[in-house]
């Protein structure tokens, strides 16, 4: 049994020692910013992103965390495209306060060209009404791919939930380059 043990304990340190090969990008609404009680929906992306760094994905960021193209017609847009493309892993989440509107997009663009494989979405569900816009989820049917809802504003739910499902990918994704 002590060398079972051993094993396993060896196995997980060996797999948890490359967190930082998996590259996540975070995408959600910025608006509307902060106010009295709530958390402004851009800072609640950050305090995520932070968490997943403090977890040891060191390379976890935010789309606005890269270099804009100012030369480019459509520079915020086109970030996003090359950011949705290079990423090892996509969150994608859905607030009730926030204006989704650019999140929508990407997710369309994930779902256009085949890139849902490396996504996970997230949306935030009050009194029973989701995030996210009935027509977005219609274009995910085809595609078999079930979104995590998760309570309206509660951080800790929508840590946890990305925790795990990040964890989850990142086994699958390191079993492949170890293998």
């Amino acid at each position: 049994m002590i060398r079972w043990n051993k094993f396993q304990k060896q196995k997980k340190e060996s797999i948890l020692a490359h967190k930082d090969k998996i590259h996540i990008i975070i995408y959600g609404a910025y608006n509307p910013p902060s106010e009295g009680e709530h958390l402004g929906e851009k800072e609640r992306l950050i305090k995520l992103r932070d968490c997943l760094r403090d977890e040891g994905y060191i390379n976890t960021y935010l789309v606005e965390d890269f270099p804009t193209n100012h030369e480019s017609y459509i520079p915020h847009l086109e970030k996003s495209f090359s950011c949705l493309e290079m990423a090892t892993l996509n969150i994608l989440v859905f607030t009730c306060r926030g204006k989704t509107g650019s999140v929508a997009r990407e997710l369309v663009y994930s779902i256009e060209n085949n890139l849902l494989q490396k996504c996970k979405v997230f949306e935030e569900i009050s009194n029973g009404i989701p995030a996210m816009e009935t027509l977005i989820k219609e274009e995910l049917k085809p595609e078999r791919y079930t979104v995590v809802q998760v309570e309206k504003e509660n951080d800790n739910d929508l840590y946890e939930h990305v925790s795990g499902d990040v964890y989850y990918f990142f086994n699958k994704f390191i079993r492949k380059i170890l293998m």
